[in-house]
């Protein structure tokens, strides 16, 4: 299945909460100028964001200055991403953060950016903005969005395994500096402190641990920050085996975590409790808990939580022998995981992928400034020989062509790196972020009644073609169908990408979702006929479909894709080689190709 747009699982889904809630203490009261009319829309973003759009709007018959007009602009992008409406977002935050480069707005709009590229699994160009924001920090003053944008850096790294870093973030602030921030603000520091030591050393976490998380957080009211250190906590007490303790704690702060009605803590909750269960060889309170998890259709959307459950509940029917039922629930949790495997390997990309451009970006200014050092020697010696002008003509007009050809350099690198940035490696195929670009675009550009329809299919069989024939294979297979695709793509193609690691989609501008199920027959028809027989000793390809278009479900890009999500998930729970229309009627089979 496609990956989200915006992630669900616990460490991601807290770390974009806690990067966008930049908490400010400003008191809501009348407000008749348009700095206090901001200030008011500014304070109810979060807490009652339907009054702070209507502040907005009010905001738009009346003169602003420059810096009122960007600060009201910014809470806007703000209401675009809470919305989920990211390209709107970062289409509107983009520009303020270039027009502030070193004030306390840049350093709102930076963190807000960070969390939407999060969202987006931008994590490259995400830990790009980090260096960005770390400089900024260090010249602004510390006060509580000073503390907020730190804390959504350190989030950052800690989401990407990257702890070490996330440890020499941590020291400018730990100490004494922590005493002068919120109750609240302390409690999230050192739960963040207490996340990077277990990632980098598990050996090194004591009972210290839970007396310092006690102190700072156990007296605070009940939020998602303040009960996220003990789900850790707990979590740590199963990962180094201590089973007993597991339980203990769970019965110690379940009531906290049912208090606030959040479904993917309560998840995590009830996985610790039936993984120390299993461990202590009690499978029946392990199944009786597991088993309302794996019911509640949320599940399906939240992977992490999904492959937890699932696992136990096919290792508990093996116990029990039941084989049948144990290969079911594994095979689910296989086909989670997979995901989950691409996504850190992709995450692991990114890191290098952003630390080889930082590398690159310091050379290049040790370059530039030992030619800026050469070139004055040179114009210093210039003038004490008294070669005067002619010299110095000549240097100008050397810098002249070095500054030329520096600039068409960069010029052919951001080719480059554009090109990088819409194309995947190794198909030549759009990549994901291409096409959410160029198919929203699309529907928004769509002012007719014309259909728009989405294709999403998954090559069957690749993982096991991975297993038999090994991953050179399998990229040769996925190289063959991008050529197959840009060779016989028709003209009324959108986009065509790969978003997975066996998963492409198609925008189709012009069809209804029977003409893209019968192009579909096309595509399966293009898969059997790639020659195999050297690769894979003549084992034919195909796919599992899943069609969806804007008459259907309207012009909005997340339903188009998970109506086409759904539609495919039900071809391949179907037996697979074939195509399923978006919806699907109740108890009757799927049309198969």
């Amino acid at each position: 299945m496609v990956s989200r747009v915006i992630p669900r699982p616990l460490q991601q889904l807290s770390g974009v909460i806690g990067l966008l809630i930049i908490m400010l203490s400003l008191p809501v009261s009348a407000a008749e100028n348009p700095a206090q009319l901001l200030a008011q829309a500014d304070t109810l973003r979060v807490s009652d964001p339907a009054r702070s759009g209507q502040i907005l709007q009010a905001l738009d018959d009346q003169v602003l200055t420059p810096v009122e007009q960007d600060f009201r602009d910014y809470l806007l992008g703000f209401h675009a991403a809470i919305a989920s409406d990211s390209d709107r977002a970062v289409s509107i935050i983009e520009p303020i953060s270039r027009r502030h480069p070193a004030d306390e707005l840049g350093l709102r709009t930076r963190a807000t950016l960070l969390s939407i590229y999060y969202g987006y699994r931008e994590w490259s160009e995400g830990l790009l903005l980090t260096a960005e924001l770390r400089e900024l920090l260090g010249q602004l003053p510390r006060n509580n969005t000073w503390y907020t944008a730190n804390l959504s850096v350190l989030m950052y790294y800690i989401n990407l395994d990257m702890h070490n870093e996330a440890l020499q973030l941590l020291e400018r602030v730990t100490g004494p500096e922590l005493a002068k921030v919120s109750g609240e603000m302390r409690c999230r520091y050192l739960a963040q402190e207490f996340r990077a030591q277990k990632g980098l050393d598990i050996n090194a976490i004591t009972p210290r641990w839970l007396a310092t998380l006690e102190v700072a957080c156990l007296s605070l009211p009940k939020t998602l920050y303040t009960v996220e250190p003990f789900l850790n906590w707990t979590r740590y007490l199963l990962d180094s085996g201590q089973y007993e303790a597991v339980l203990a704690a769970v019965r110690r702060y379940e009531q906290a975590v049912k208090s606030l009605n959040y479904f993917y803590y309560w998840v995590v909750l009830k996985n610790i409790e039936a993984e120390a269960h299993y461990a202590l060889g009690q499978y029946d309170k392990a199944e009786t808990i597991v088993d309302p998890l794996l019911a509640r259709p949320e599940m399906a959307d939240y992977s992490e939580g999904l492959v937890a459950a699932a696992v136990l509940k096919a290792k508990i029917r093996k116990q029990q022998n039941d084989y049948e039922q144990a290969y079911h629930w594994q095979q689910i949790a296989i086909d989670s995981e997979s995901s989950q495997n691409r996504l850190a390997a992709t995450k692991q990309l990114a890191v290098n992928k952003a630390q080889a451009t930082l590398r690159q970006a310091d050379e290049n200014l040790r370059l530039l400034s030992s030619h800026q050092a050469l070139l004055a020697n040179q114009l210093a010696r210039a003038e004490q020989n008294v070669i005067g002008t002619y010299l110095l003509v000549a240097l100008a007009v050397s810098l002249v062509f070095i500054t030329i050809f520096s600039i068409r350099k960069l010029q052919k690198q951001q080719l480059l790196l554009s090109s990088l940035a819409s194309t995947d490696t190794l198909t030549g195929l759009d990549n994901r972020r291409e096409f959410m670009q160029v198919t929203q675009q699309a529907l928004r550009s769509n002012n007719t009644e014309e259909p728009l329809s989405l294709i999403m299919f998954d090559l069957d069989n690749l993982k096991w073609i991975n297993d038999n024939f090994g991953h050179q294979a399998g990229d040769w297979v996925l190289c063959e169908v991008g050529k197959i695709l840009s060779a016989r793509l028709v003209e009324t193609t959108v986009s065509c990408a790969r978003v997975g690691g066996e998963e492409f989609v198609l925008c189709l501008k012009g069809m209804d979702v029977n003409q893209a199920l019968a192009y579909c027959s096309d595509i399966q028809s293009w898969l059997a006929g790639i020659d195999t027989k050297a690769k894979l000793d003549g084992l034919q390809l195909s796919a599992s479909f899943g069609v969806c278009d804007t008459h259907q479900v309207g012009k909005q890009l997340d339903s188009l894709i998970s109506g086409a999500d759904l539609a495919m998930y039900k071809a391949k729970k179907a037996g697979r080689r074939q195509a399923v229309k978006y919806p699907m009627e109740q108890g009757s089979k799927e049309e198969a190709i």
